[in-house]
């Protein structure tokens, strides 16, 4: 199968990412009967109203493809789908959005979600984050399960998807109290994406809800280009490492922090887990309740666990951010020990940048050369990973 490749060059230090439109054919709109004209062959179709369409549902389509290491693709046609998808294959699996604009995801046409969420308050001790999610990426539940306390769930044995990659398509938990959309707060850990024991990449993709929005978990590596990630506490959480490049972050509110990250290494070793952002944007969500005052409010990271890493590269903070820039987990347990804990600045700008009032006792402020030294892509990751959309380039 042949594929034409446009690229949209986003500025970057030293590593540029080009945005790939590998699929641009395959996911444009077409007439009835053709959409899957430029697709690879084999592609499975998904549609609610397409009679050309295979399946109705993102998770039966998943379920029918064979178990094995093949390459397996999947479109999405446009519409919302309220249901949950796991994916526990270990082949590569490319799911791809509908849409005219690969470029831009403002412009998404596939629209997934469900609606579910951890009581804490009634939570028992079968229940983990790890049931309330809406796409999880996982070999197995065991592996899913995010446990509780500095360590967590227990290791398991196994290693899901080797390579799963996700364009265009918004993803969010719309939690329901009493059968109605709770959109005042937190409901409690209600995830939009879960990814365990597993690689994934994500392109111009959206994760919305509250608390608890995006997990990246044990053994898991993940890279994020382009699109939104919305919530209010500790949103982006885990103990993995993920890579943000060119991603708006959206509060809808500010509790705790943006970044709620642990690291453990006895399983990683050292300088292998972390979450990472780069030419990244820190902003209030558009959705969010207008009467809300978030000036000054949003701390960028707290520590899950004494050897928590969040690193924020040539990110816009807006006026949102918390003028000390990261914070303590709570004042009673800090879980901040020097060179354990690395919470880190480098490039920041923005009216939310406020270097003399960063408090440099929790974090600290690097060089772009050494920011680029010790935190690119392929530092984080020891090399540029082969799982990632091959028009990502080096410069």
């Amino acid at each position: 199968m042949k594929f034409i490749f446009q690229f949209i060059i986003i500025s970057f230090s030293s590593l540029i990412f080009v945005l790939s439109n590998t699929f641009k054919e395959c996911q444009k709109p077409k007439n009835q009967g053709n959409q899957l004209e430029g697709c690879p062959n084999g592609t499975l179709y998904v549609s609610q109203n397409d009679p050309q369409a295979e399946f109705g549902t993102i998770q039966s389509a998943v379920e029918s493809l064979i178990d094995d290491h093949s390459n397996q693709y999947i479109l999405v046609g446009s519409g919302s789908y309220h249901e949950v998808v796991n994916v526990t294959r270990k082949g590569p699996l490319t799911i791809m959005g509908v849409t005219s604009s690969p470029s831009d995801y403002t412009a998404n046409t596939v629209h997934l979600f469900n609606s579910s969420y951890i009581n804490q308050t009634t939570q028992n001790a079968f229940q983990d984050n790890a049931d309330a999610v809406v796409l999880t990426i996982s070999p197995s539940r065991n592996a899913s399960l995010v446990g509780s306390g500095p360590t967590g769930a227990p290791l398991q044995p196994l290693f899901g998807n080797i390579d799963f990659r996700l364009y265009n398509i918004d993803i969010a938990n719309r939690a329901t109290v009493n059968g109605f959309e709770y959109t005042s707060g937190d409901t409690g850990p209600s995830a939009a994406l879960f990814v365990s024991y597993a690689n994934a990449s994500f392109y111009q993709c959206t994760f919305a809800s509250y608390q608890d929005t995006l997990y990246v978990g044990r053994n898991a590596s993940s890279i994020f280009v382009g699109g939104e990630v919305v919530g209010s506490t500790d949103f982006i959480y885990g103990f993995g490492t993920a890579y943000f490049e060119n991603t708006t972050l959206s509060s809808r509110n500010t509790g705790g922090g943006l970044v709620a990250w642990k690291g453990s290494e006895e399983f990683y070793g050292p300088d292998t887990f972390g979450a990472y952002f780069n030419n990244s944007r820190v902003v209030k969500a558009a959705d969010a309740n207008t009467t809300l005052n978030l000036t000054g409010t949003r701390a960028l990271g707290r520590p899950w666990n004494n050897q928590s890493r969040v690193v924020f590269m040539n990110t816009y903070m807006s006026d949102i951010v918390l003028p000390q820039g990261f914070i303590e987990w709570s004042p009673s347990d800090p879980r901040v020990f020097p060179n354990v804990t690395h919470f880190i600045e480098s490039g920041s700008y923005g009216p939310g940048w406020n270097p003399s009032a960063r408090n440099y006792s929790v974090e600290s402020v690097i060089s772009p050369e050494e920011a680029q030294s010790k935190y690119s892509v392929s530092a984080v990751f020891g090399e540029f990973p082969n799982w990632v959309d091959s028009v990502y380039v080096y410069n």
